[in-house]
């Protein structure tokens, strides 16, 4: 996947771990991952924080919003 310097790029992190959020490829569940570059990727804080929200009420924890540069 080519990354453009032009889009902002947002993830998802859980501050108590330092894991990050991702899709897995072939169930589509929600997983944690140690690796920034395999993180559910948001190109614009909104949408970024309204998933981080909906991850909160389901998991019980809100993760954060990282802004990648």
């Amino acid at each position: 996947m080519m990354r453009s310097s032009l889009l902002e790029r947002y993830v998802l992190r859980f501050a108590n771990t330092g894991h990050y959020l991702r899709i897995n490829d072939e169930s589509q569940e929600i997983e944690r991952s140690s690796s920034a570059e395999s993180a559910w990727e948001f190109h614009s804080h909104e949408g970024a924080v309204t998933h981080a929200l909906w991850i909160g009420e389901v998991f019980g924890q809100t993760p954060d919003v990282v802004k990648m540069v």
